[in-house]
Protein backbone atom coordinates (compact mmCIF):
# COMPACT_ATOMS: atom_id res chain seq x y z
CA UNK A 1 0.00 0.00 0.00
CA UNK A 2 2.88 2.47 0.79
CA UNK A 3 4.11 1.84 -2.94
CA UNK A 4 0.44 3.27 -4.18
CA UNK A 5 0.80 6.26 -2.04
CA UNK A 6 4.41 7.14 -3.06
CA UNK A 7 3.67 6.22 -6.91
CA UNK A 8 0.00 8.05 -7.05
CA UNK A 9 1.62 11.44 -5.69
CA UNK A 10 4.90 11.42 -7.91
CA UNK A 11 2.60 10.55 -11.66
CA UNK A 12 0.63 13.06 -10.24
CA UNK A 13 3.32 15.78 -10.00
CA UNK A 14 5.04 14.48 -13.08
CA UNK A 15 1.36 15.04 -14.89
CA UNK A 16 0.93 18.74 -13.36
CA UNK A 17 4.75 19.53 -14.45
CA UNK A 18 4.37 18.75 -17.99
CA UNK A 19 1.11 20.84 -17.70
CA UNK A 20 2.72 23.64 -16.30
CA UNK A 21 5.15 24.32 -19.65
CA UNK A 22 3.53 26.79 -21.92
CA UNK A 23 4.46 24.12 -25.18
CA UNK A 24 2.74 21.36 -23.60
CA UNK A 25 -0.14 23.14 -23.25
CA UNK A 26 -0.41 24.38 -26.64
CA UNK A 27 0.03 20.48 -27.14
CA UNK A 28 -2.88 19.45 -25.05
CA UNK A 29 -5.04 22.04 -24.58
CA UNK A 30 -4.52 23.58 -27.82
CA UNK A 31 -4.03 26.91 -25.72
CA UNK A 32 -1.63 28.78 -23.59
CA UNK A 33 -2.41 29.06 -20.02
CA UNK A 34 -2.08 32.49 -17.99
CA UNK A 35 1.61 32.91 -16.19
CA UNK A 36 -0.14 32.78 -12.78
CA UNK A 37 -1.82 29.22 -13.50
CA UNK A 38 1.09 28.17 -14.90
CA UNK A 39 3.28 29.01 -11.69
CA UNK A 40 0.67 27.30 -9.64
CA UNK A 41 0.78 24.08 -11.65
CA UNK A 42 4.38 23.95 -11.37
CA UNK A 43 4.57 24.38 -7.61
CA UNK A 44 1.39 22.15 -7.01
CA UNK A 45 3.68 19.46 -8.96
CA UNK A 46 6.40 19.98 -7.24
CA UNK A 47 4.58 19.76 -3.64
CA UNK A 48 3.24 16.82 -5.26
CA UNK A 49 6.59 15.04 -5.56
CA UNK A 50 7.52 16.62 -1.90
CA UNK A 51 4.46 14.09 -0.57
CA UNK A 52 5.50 11.78 -2.38
CA UNK A 53 8.89 11.86 -0.63
CA UNK A 54 7.02 12.14 3.02
CA UNK A 55 4.75 9.10 2.38
CA UNK A 56 8.32 7.12 1.79
CA UNK A 57 9.89 8.05 4.85
CA UNK A 58 7.15 7.93 7.12
CA UNK A 59 5.78 4.50 5.61
CA UNK A 60 9.40 2.97 4.64
CA UNK A 61 12.03 4.43 6.74
CA UNK A 62 13.91 7.37 5.02
CA UNK A 63 16.29 5.51 3.89
CA UNK A 64 15.12 2.68 1.90
CA UNK A 65 11.72 5.46 1.31
CA UNK A 66 14.25 7.24 -0.52
CA UNK A 67 15.56 4.26 -2.82
CA UNK A 68 12.05 3.61 -3.56
CA UNK A 69 10.69 7.41 -3.55
CA UNK A 70 13.79 7.91 -6.80
CA UNK A 71 12.13 4.03 -8.38
CA UNK A 72 8.88 5.57 -8.58
CA UNK A 73 10.52 8.99 -9.94
CA UNK A 74 11.69 7.11 -12.59
CA UNK A 75 8.80 5.50 -13.60
CA UNK A 76 6.76 7.85 -13.49
CA UNK A 77 8.74 10.13 -15.66
CA UNK A 78 8.45 7.15 -18.22
CA UNK A 79 5.03 7.35 -17.87
CA UNK A 80 4.19 10.74 -18.52
CA UNK A 81 7.09 10.96 -21.49
CA UNK A 82 5.43 7.73 -23.10
CA UNK A 83 1.91 9.53 -22.53
CA UNK A 84 3.64 12.65 -24.02
CA UNK A 85 4.73 10.72 -27.18
CA UNK A 86 1.96 9.52 -27.88
CA UNK A 87 -0.57 12.28 -27.13
CA UNK A 88 -1.90 12.08 -30.59
CA UNK A 89 -2.82 8.85 -30.42
CA UNK A 90 -4.32 9.23 -26.75
CA UNK A 91 -6.18 12.58 -28.03
CA UNK A 92 -7.76 10.31 -30.75
CA UNK A 93 -9.05 7.96 -28.61
CA UNK A 94 -10.88 10.18 -25.72
CA UNK A 95 -11.95 12.40 -28.89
Amino acid sequence: MTHLAIAVPVLIGFALLLAAMSRHQQDWLRRKLSPGLSRLLRWSGFAMLALGLLFAGWGQGWAYGAVAWCGWLSVAAVLVLTAQTNRERIQRLFS
